[in-house]
């Protein structure tokens, strides 16, 4: 009995000392702890819009045309747009991830070019927790399925065309400006290069655009 009494007394003391080490006016409300869902979270649903400097090249998408440099094109600098739609989620603060559309139409005086593409896009925000007014800038990556053509304006040029791979990457900046729908909007520029590869016909694009985006959560 004494022995029984002595452990119970024990673990009483133990347990007062456990409760009275902890610093109860430090616990952080469940409400002020930091959330993976600041900036954006939700569907991500967006377009951009924008001008800037162009160029293709290579040879009629036939085997027998390939690597004959009297069939070769090159267009020079040419300028036109280029307008993508995109759909994502916004997984993080720090990252959005979906898919992608675009298409580019360049031109000068000898030539007109135009490129279709399509597949995965991602956007980080890296300095949202180091920087935390500069959580708005962000990088974008696109990769997919790429078409393009290359059409000579004078006759008797020949053209080129081809399809198979789709890479680009840029900076943007974004800001918020209205909240609707229960989602808020935001806009802001980016600087975007793309590039469509094939074996026959390749095309690079710099354009300058604006972009506007709808995220579904607050």
């Amino acid at each position: 009995m004494l022995g029984h009494a002595l452990t119970v007394t024990l673990l009483a003391a133990a347990s007062q000392a456990a409760a009275a080490a902890v610093p109860v006016g430090d616990v952080t409300p469940v409400t002020e702890l930091p959330s993976a869902h600041a900036y954006r979270s939700g569907v991500v649903v967006g377009f951009s819009y924008g001008g800037g400097l162009g160029g293709a090249s290579g040879y009629p998408n036939n085997a027998q045309d390939i690597g004959n440099q009297a069939d070769y094109s090159a267009s020079g600098v040419m300028g036109g747009t280029y307008g993508s739609l995109f759909v994502m989620g916004a997984f993080s603060d720090y990252v959005s991830f979906g898919f992608w559309f675009g298409h580019s139409s360049f031109q000068n005086a000898d030539f007109r070019s135009s490129g279709d593409g399509g597949g995965l896009r991602v956007e980080a925000f890296p300095l949202v927790g180091l920087v935390p007014p500069l959580h708005g800038l962000g990088v974008l990556g696109v990769f997919g399925v790429g078409s393009g053509h290359l059409d000579p304006k004078p006759a008797g040029l020949p053209g080129s065309s081809g399809t198979q791979s789709f890479v680009g990457a840029g900076p943007f900046y974004e800001w918020s400006f209205a909240h609707v729908l229960g989602g808020h909007l935001g806009a802001g520029p980016s600087l975007e290069y793309d590039a469509i590869f094939s074996r026959p016909f390749e095309s690079h694009g710099l354009v300058a655009s604006l972009r506007l985006v709808f995220y579904g959560g607050p």
